[in-house]
Parts: structure tokens; C-alpha cells; sequence
């Protein structure tokens, strides 16, 4: 009798995103972990194949009329068993196969110099070291990769160095051991004696220095952050939109400014490392100026919070 092997054959799928700089692209692959437990990305297909034992690469295409069985396509993330008939063992064959349908996840670990850090926002000193570190729950990570200011993406080399002044844009993600890339992450890298942070989130209510709930929430992480952090200054610059008379526009906003200096000081953070300024609407970041007709998001980016982040010095 002809002996002949059943072998899987996983058709690699090539992998890219478009978000903001490409990535590069990911093959779909097998992985075989150290208990010899067999891994695939989910969205890959599978076809079956027979080979003799004593020629394993003569692959043979198992035919079929089966519109699932060539090829086989998985329905999830998880666990899934293909299971054959041994006419000779009259017993029924079970293969194992993982589908990980689950990308690594990353984030950025300074080693060194790091100041003060507010979302994706990272404040650090010249000289400061950063890592790109991921974690993946089921094949583990394969690699992390990295684009600087634009530049095309290459493999992340820890630690990165940041030896200038300035502000630098990193885009980071990384990719598990059977081609699974996760969203590219955005980070913004600052080395200098001070920087400048946006508080889109901090609100206040129609002509009120009364902050909202939501403002509230997103101060307290603030506040928490500054009790960290504890050479670090603040000054809170607080802006508004065009419409209203100027005057009217520029006590609004200092008084809205001052509105934060007290919630952080409520919240133990000291006066001495907060100053405040209303600058009303002499600052507007885009064209919504007095007569300009204007949607009400555009105006809602000239009503803003600015943090400028300063390092206090001895």
C-alpha cells in the first residue's frame, strides 16, 4: 500500500496600511511555538495537500467538491481542528491549528532623560533615551518598526536617542510572529526647555469659566501627573474663538485660564508652579477671524487650552 502524508499549506497574504507614513508590508505565516503547537494569522487560507512519505515535497492538491475544504478559510481567532479519516487506522486524525487574529501592542519606555509625559505628548531632556516596547498575548512579537520625521519605516534599533533640541514625530507599531501588524501609533517627542501642549478636551460652558464635567476628568489625570512630575512648571494659556466683542473674549479667557490654575491647586498641585494668561482671541490658529462665516468646529479649534510644559531649575 502507498503511504502518503497529509500536509497543510497556508498561502501567504501580503499585509499594508495606509495610515499617514505606509508601512512596510507583513506576510501571513506559519509559527510553530516550542511545544510544537502550529499558528496562522486568521486571514489566511489554508489548502490541503498529500505528499509520499518518502517525498514530501511532491505536493498534491487534495481535490474537492467542497467549496470549504480548498481552501479552508478560519472563523475567528481562536482554536480550530482539521480532522481527516485514517482508512488503514479506521480512526479519525485531529490537527490543532491556532488562528491569531489579535496584532501585538506597543509603546514607547523612556530609559532616560524623560520630563514629563501628557497623552502622546513626552517631554524629555536632550540626551533622553526611548524604547519601542510590544507585547503580543498568543505568537508573540516578531519585531517593532519605526519612522522618524517622515522618513520610511525600518526596523526599531533601542534605544533611540534623541541628542538635538527640538520636536520630533515617531510612528511606531509592531508585528507578531504570524504577520499580524497593529495600527501605526503616533508620538511626540520634545527636547527643549519648554513645550507646548494642547488641551483640546478642556471645555467650558457658552460664555461661562465654569469647566464641564468631562474638562474635570481630564484635569484630574493632569493633576495626577503633576504630583509625579515634580520639576515641572505650568503655564496655562487659555484661548476663544472670534465671536463676541475682543474685550469681552480676552477677560473670558483669563478668566477661564485662572479656572484651571485653581481646580490643579485644589487638587495639591503648588501655586508657585502655576501662572496663567488669557489671551481671548488674538491667537486664532485658523481663519475664523471677526466676519469670516465659519462651521462650528472650526471655531471650536480656536477654543482652546494651551500647557506650556517648562522644566524648573534650581
Amino acid at each position: 500500500m502507498r503511504i502518503v502524508t497529509l500536509t497543510l499549506l497556508f498561502i501567504a497574504i501580503l499585509q499594508f496600511h495606509l495610515l499617514g507614513q505606509e508601512q512596510l508590508k507583513h506576510e501571513a505565516k506559519l509559527f510553530t511555538d516550542s511545544t510544537g503547537q502550529v499558528f496562522t494569522r486568521v486571514d489566511a487560507p489554508a489548502y490541503l495537500f498529500i505528499s509520499p512519505a518518502n517525498s514530501a515535497e511532491r505536493l498534491i492538491l487534495i481535490p474537492s467538491n467542497d467549496k470549504l475544504a480548498n481552501p479552508m478559510e478560519w472563523d475567528g481567532h481562536g482554536s480550530h481542528y482539521i480532522v481527516y479519516k485514517d482508512l488503514k487506522q479506521n480512526t479519525n486524525i485531529r490537527f490543532r491549528v491556532i488562528a491569531d487574529g489579535v496584532p501585538p501592542k506597543s509603546e514607547p519606555l523612556f530609559t532616560k532623560g524623560l520630563l514629563f509625559s501628557y497623552n502622546n505628548t513626552y517631554f524629555s531632556e536632550v540626551g533622553s533615551e526611548m524604547a519601542i516596547t510590544a507585547t503580543d498575548n498568543m505568537t508573540g512579537v516578531e519585531n517593532s518598526y519605526i519612522s522618524m520625521d517622515g522618513n520610511p519605516f525600518q526596523e526599531a534599533s533601542n534605544p533611540i536617542i534623541f541628542n538635538n533640541e527640538g520636536e520630533f514625530e515617531v510612528k511606531a507599531y509592531s508585528v507578531d510572529n504570524v504577520g499580524n501588524a497593529e495600527n501605526i501609533k503616533d508620538y511626540r517627542i520634545i527636547t527643549s526647555s519648554s513645550a507646548s501642549i494642547h488641551l483640546n478636551s478642556i471645555y467650558f460652558g457658552v460664555g461661562s469659566t465654569t469647566l464641564i464635567p468631562e474638562a474635570v476628568n481630564e484635569l484630574s489625570k493632569l493633576a495626577s501627573l503633576l504630583q509625579i512630575y515634580k520639576d515641572i512648571h505650568l503655564e496655562i494659556r487659555a484661548h476663544t474663538d472670534s465671536r463676541g466683542k475682543a474685550n469681552f473674549n480676552l477677560t473670558l479667557s483669563e478668566g477661564r485660564a485662572q479656572s484651571v490654575i485653581k481646580f490643579l491647586k485644589s487638587k495639591g498641585v503648588e501655586e508657585e508652579r502655576l501662572t496663567a494668561k488669557g489671551y481671548g482671541e488674538t491667537l486664532l490658529i485658523n481663519e475664523c477671524s471677526d466676519g469670516v462665516t465659519c462651521s462650528e468646529e472650526k471655531h471650536k479649534e480656536n477654543r482652546r487650552v494651551e500647557l506650556i510644559v517648562k522644566k524648573s531649575f534650581p
